[in-house]
């Protein structure tokens, strides 16, 4: 079920290449026409019971794999505003390679039976390169993940749900460093003012071991400056970067990951424009929130001796 999840590209990629090299061949053209068609289909709710069966599958074997878990620190806090309609915003730190605590977020939105009603099937938003590739796209959706954009955020907040990011997302990447947790977060100004205008609540979330779960090489010095590295995951809207985990393939190490997720934090009632200074002054209550988060935390979970670097 893991190697479903995040092998389902290396696959999809090599049957393509395999297929475009038998064209005109028959079987070659229809292999196309199927990606094709698969790449334009809609994808939206509601989704085939088969392919929620699937997507359930990846995400128990997921959790169980490193193993991943969850702690909250005022789930009963949470779930009070979600009763009373109050959409949220949980930004998930860090991204490292692959942001792979999300499958704790799918288990307990969808497949954890305690969970309410107030806020099961809530989303996530990923890059969206994620949903060009055929198959993956609707893989993906069925995990309970959207293509990002400033709409389908906020009708997802307008809605009264709880979405799911990754502050950092690519530049987070290009900052990642060996023995240091990084976070990218103080130019992160977006999210924050979209929490402020719906008046959603804004909630940290930090996830140790994630960065344990692969090793990576990333395009920079010698063979190009930060400038051109930055223009390339720009334009590829995602890092220019190689990784490997298990035997040196796309399966991660299972380092064991633990996700604790933090207080929200009031954004008062929504305001359709909101200062720059309201802005900033939120986001640094929300960065000073992931601090002290980690350094809580650390201690219990192995990485006591691991600075967080905010960028």
């Amino acid at each position: 079920m893991v190697s479903v999840w995040l092998g389902h590209v290396h696959v999809a990629v090599v049957v393509f290449a395999v297929a475009c090299w038998f064209v005109p061949h028959p079987a070659a053209l229809a292999v196309l026409a199927t990606y094709v068609l698969a790449a334009v289909a809609p994808n939206e709710p509601p989704y085939p019971r088969w392919g929620m069966a699937i997507a359930r599958a990846v995400t128990i074997a997921a959790t169980r794999y490193f193993p991943a878990t969850m702690e909250w620190e005022d789930e009963a806090g949470y779930l009070a505003a979600a009763a009373r309609g109050t959409p949220h915003v949980i930004g998930l730190e860090p991204h490292s390679v692959l942001p792979l605590s999300i499958a704790s977020f799918g288990k307990y939105f969808f497949y954890t039976e305690s969970t309410p009603e107030c806020v099961r099937d809530s989303r996530a938003l990923a890059t969206e390169t994620i949903f060009v590739v055929p198959f993956l796209r609707q893989l993906w959706a069925w995990l309970g993940m959207d293509a990002i954009s400033k709409r389908s955020f906020r009708a997802l907040l307008d809605r009264g749900k709880t979405v799911l990011i990754i502050p950092g997302g690519v530049a987070e990447c290009l900052e990642m460093r060996e023995g240091v947790e990084t976070i990218y977060l103080k130019k992160r100004f977006g999210f924050v003012k979209l929490a402020m205008q719906t008046g959603a609540g804004l909630i940290p979330a930090f996830t140790f071991g994630q960065c344990d779960t692969y090793a990576y090489w990333r395009l920079g010095p010698p063979l190009c400056g930060p400038r051109v590295v930055r223009a390339v995951a720009a334009a590829l809207k995602m890092a220019p970067i190689v990784f490997w985990g298990k035997w040196g393939t796309f399966l991660p190490r299972q380092a064991p990951m633990h996700t604790v997720v933090g207080k929200r934090i009031d954004t008062g009632p929504p305001r359709p424009d909101p200062t720059n200074e309201e802005v900033a002054a939120k986001l640094e209550e929300f960065i000073a929130e992931m601090e002290r988060i980690f350094r809580t935390h650390r201690e219990k979970h192995g990485y006591g001796n691991t600075e967080l670097v905010v960028l």
